[in-house]
């Protein structure tokens, strides 16, 4: 495969970026904003330095509790026994009483929503039985998701993490059907077995502000200041964001929001390829036990451009007529995206999809008859 837009992309990515940056480097330490859909980052100011990020230092645990439920290790329904541990946790806290039981969802509700520490515990003891068991799970889960830094302590105390790992975490969230069903909560009331009622009030005001977002979470303390990760939805774009440092809340939303937008505005997501969805359908085949096969790829390719490019160009470079025997581990072809001015961002090879057996003489004559006989 041929790659050779990367420089292209990053010129234009700089570009674009750089407004953005003048408004960050003054108000926040650091950022990323990426997209799932592409490798290329869109945009970024310091992503890979490591720095406090408050609250967001729970995401790789939250999101391996998340995990934990969505492959059936740990059930929504299993009433949970809140241990001494888990009631002693201070910070964002679900108020959970030693000895109290609740249910696992309510408790995943409660981390998603508002990083509560308490229900983190609460649920590691319950699925994993102790932290280092769960700190291995967790490291599993960053080195599952190319993120590089490995935790320490289950709630990350006093650790540090990059912008551009946090924006990896977020991909990663947006892939997890538990952690979607919570993070856009914007209120919910926990209800304790002794009559105790404890609010839950998502920090993020983007899921009123921002149309299309779709969380995730936020963060803040006095020495990391006002910090998130948010994903944005638009049609088919979608864009994950990771902040840190933010002097307060309104400042926050309002770098991550010009963020978003200027994202929007200046980059689409194409998706030239997905293994899928054919690139050509009944393209003839000579001499073959069937007359036509469907093309694919074998990797879906998306890639991060410039709306004021357009839209990539396809051409295909195919024989008339595919000759049998055919193998779907052989390509046929390949098929190239231009831009308008004719630059190469990428090339992909075609395969069939079922293998083709060459037909001889006898089986030719048996289908020549068939269809005189059936007319």
């Amino acid at each position: 495969m041929r790659k050779v837009f990367c420089l292209w992309i990053a010129i234009c990515i700089v570009l674009t970026a750089a407004p953005v940056r003048a408004l960050a480097d003054q108000t926040i330490s650091a950022y990323c904003v990426i997209t799932p859909q592409s490798p290329e980052t869109v945009s970024s100011f310091r992503a890979d330095d490591a720095v406090g990020v408050a609250g967001l230092v729970k995401l790789p645990a939250i999101l391996t509790l998340c995990l934990a439920v969505d492959r059936g290790l740990l059930s929504p329904d299993t009433v949970v026994t809140v241990g001494h541990g888990a009631a002693a946790i201070g910070g964002p806290s679900a108020y959970l009483k030693q000895g109290e039981q609740i249910e696992a969802k309510e408790l995943l509700r409660a981390a998603v929503m508002i990083s509560a520490g308490d229900a983190i515990w609460a649920l590691m003891e319950n699925a994993f039985g102790s932290e280092d068991v769960f700190v291995q799970n967790i490291n599993l889960t960053l080195k599952e998701n190319d993120v590089e830094h490995q935790m320490q302590h289950a709630l990350g105390t006093n650790e540090t993490m990059s912008c551009r790992d946090l924006a990896k975490l977020g991909t990663a969230a947006l892939k997890s059907e538990t952690f979607l069903k919570y993070c856009s909560e914007k209120y919910a009331v926990l209800e304790h077995a002794d009559g105790r009622k404890t609010e839950l009030a998502n920090a993020n005001k983007l899921l009123t502000t921002l149309t299309g977002c779709i969380g995730l979470l936020t963060g803040s303390s006095k020495t990391d200041g006002y910090c998130g990760v948010f994903a944005c939805k638009r049609k088919d774009t979608v864009f994950v964001c990771a902040m840190v440092g933010a002097q307060n809340s309104k400042t926050r939303f309002d770098v991550a929001t010009k963020l978003f937008e200027d994202a929007f505005a200046a980059f689409s997501v194409f998706a030239l390829a997905s293994v899928d969805e054919p690139l050509i359908e009944d393209y003839p085949v000579t001499g073959g036990d069937t007359d036509t096969v469907s093309l694919y790829a074998k990797e879906s390719i998306s890639l991060l451009l410039k709306k004021s490019d357009g839209e990539p160009q396809s051409e295909f470079h195919l024989p008339d007529a595919l000759i049998a025997p055919l193998n779907t581990e052989f390509s046929v072809g390949t098929v190239s995206f231009t831009d308008r001015n004719g630059t190469l961002l990428y090339e992909l090879a075609l395969y069939p999809d079922r293998n083709v057996s060459a037909t001889g003489f006898k089986e030719i004559f048996k289908r020549i008859l068939h269809v005189y006989l059936n007319g």
